[in-house]
């Protein structure tokens, strides 16, 4: 009998209720892209017993282990607030997961905004022996006049995004870094846009190794960096939408057919769907809207089918091109409806 002789992954999530869908979607493309075992960690900001077994659904897909590890959010009473109103106090849960699990040595931290197109058992093994983290360089801190510049940073460091990071556990807790980010925290509050992401910055700087692009690759920022778009679009391995376009509430974002293949694996499809978009309307206007919003989740689909329809077009004859120009037709009317109905949003 063949054994599994492959090394669990330990990944940990921050997640409150409503994002408990999102959540699932994360988790679905990882297990369906890699050979791995998974072992799920969910620092849980109130996550419902409900949700939690719509989750247990996806041991369907393939079987996984999974935790949700409850946390005291008394801890983060004194947190300065996000810039953002999507980022929630439960993100900075993630200060400690060296202490909440004492015996782990390293680990992977992911925000649930993202889905895996790669094996994430690439980025697992990244060596991070030497530093405290890995993470992908961010790109908004490039610009001049960006908050970042502003922050107490070592004059070569460059700013990282820490949704995707790989954490050397025994590091923090060698060198007490978790008491070092609440200090940090409280230090610099006034200075903080993104406070954990900025509090991680400050505290793990400069032993962070900077992992490749295509670990973190963000479809809705904006690169300043033409090569590292070029670099994170390559071979994606997670697709990041990192920013306040988000597939669930914006379906025409970019790349957000590859975020709705995903959606549609797990049992929060509909919800996903209809909490973004129709939550507010009722009786057949509420079915109507929802019925509207998984079309308009099928733009991107729908436009890559057409750019290779034409392509085939224009390379055939015959019946089989006026196969192929019905079909551009069709699309191209679906395209048209769609957009009629995003204009009138």
């Amino acid at each position: 009998m063949k054994t599994n002789t492959l090394p669990t992954i330990n990944i940990f999530f921050t997640a409150d209720n409503d994002y408990a869908k999102y959540l699932a979607v994360s988790m679905v493309s990882i297990i369906v892209n890699t050979e791995y075992p998974i072992y799920f960690y969910i620092l849980d900001g109130g996550i419902s017993v409900e949700s939690k077994r719509r989750i247990e659904d996806l041991k369907k897909i393939k079987p996984f282990q999974i935790e949700y590890i409850p946390i005291d959010n008394k801890r983060f009473n004194n947190a300065p607030k996000s810039s953002e109103k999507h980022i929630s106090v439960v993100t900075n849960y993630r200060f400690l997961i060296s202490t909440l699990r004492p015996n782990m040595d390293r680990c992977i931290f992911l925000d649930a905004d993202l889905v895996a197109q790669g094996d994430i058992a690439q980025l697992w093994n990244v060596d991070v022996t030497n530093d405290y983290m890995a993470a992908v360089t961010d790109q908004f801190p490039l610009n001049p006049n960006s908050w970042a510049k502003k922050l107490p940073l070592p004059q070569n460091y460059i700013y990282v995004n820490t949704g995707v990071s790989v954490m050397n556990l025994k590091k923090w807790r060698e060198d007490r870094i978790e008491e070092k980010l609440f200090e940090n925290m409280a230090k610099y509050r006034k200075l903080l846009w993104f406070p954990d992401q900025d509090t991680l910055n400050i505290t793990l700087a400069p032993h962070v190794r900077y992992l490749p692009h295509v670990f973190n690759a963000m479809p809705i920022q904006h690169y300043y960096d033409i090569n590292q778009k070029k670099e994170a679009f390559s071979d994606p391995v997670i697709l990041h939408w990192a920013g306040k376009e988000k597939p669930w509430k914006l379906p025409w974002a970019k790349m957000a057919n590859i975020y709705f293949h995903y959606a549609k694996m797990t049992p929060f499809y509909e919800e996903i769907l209809y909490a973004n978009t129709v939550n507010n309307k009722r009786g057949s206007d509420s079915v109507q809207a929802l019925k509207e919003f998984r079309e308009i989740a099928l733009l991107s689909d729908y436009r890559r089918k057409l750019s290779r329809i034409r392509w085939k077009a224009h390379f055939s004859w015959g019946k089989r091109k006026q196969r192929y120009v019905e079909r551009k037709k069709q699309l191209k009317n679906k395209i048209r409806i769609i957009e009629g109905l995003l204009r009138g949003r």
